[in-house]
């Protein structure tokens, strides 16, 4: 089967709200199905090839033990947002979930371009994968209010804003 939607991860990742597609590099991903990492990807090949579907949201053993035991990507810590992500497509659809998921790459897009200062990409991304696009405008109104005119106090200032809009949500980000 041909995906139609290359920016949701058969798993349930959104692509859009992953370091790896963020990356300049021979690590760069594309998306789900575009480049040879699916071939090694069991979530891909059992969804795609095997049953021939979109997603596991649309598989009817979903949560198997395939998704279940999935493994977090190394240096990426979601705690297996997927499994909720999935449930998320199941309920608005893979269209209004992609929307949902580009306009929050639109506003992460502008976040790293205005708070990244070298080494705050990867923290940055793990706060937009598990905020909701009302929290995430918010703080990125918050962050218009950072007076710092060096990037390195900029950064400094909207981690500690996304930390503590974190904590106030009772959202644990993982490291």
């Amino acid at each position: 089967m041909s995906k139609k939607y290359f920016l949701i991860g058969c798993c349930g990742m959104s692509c859009n709200l992953c370091p790896r597609y963020h990356i300049d590099g021979k690590s760069k991903c594309l998306g789900c199905g575009l480049d040879a990492h699916c071939k090694y990807c069991a979530t891909y090949k059992c969804c795609n090839f095997n049953k021939n579907l979109e997603s596991c949201a649309d598989c009817s053993d979903t949560p198997c033990e395939k998704i279940n035991n999935l493994k977090d990507w190394n240096g990426f810590n979601t705690n297996k947002i997927w499994l909720k992500h999935l449930d998320e497509i199941k309920k608005i659809g893979y269209s209004n979930w992609n929307k949902l998921q580009s306009n929050k790459r639109k506003y992460l897009e502008e976040a790293l371009e205005k708070y990244n200062a070298g080494r705050s990409k990867s923290f940055i991304i793990r706060h937009f994968l598990f905020f909701d696009i009302q929290t995430i405008i918010d703080l990125m109104k918050c962050g218009e209010k950072i007076n710092e005119v060096n990037l390195k106090q900029k950064a400094k200032e909207f981690k500690s804003l996304l930390n503590r809009k974190a904590e106030e949500n009772g959202i644990k980000i993982p490291k």
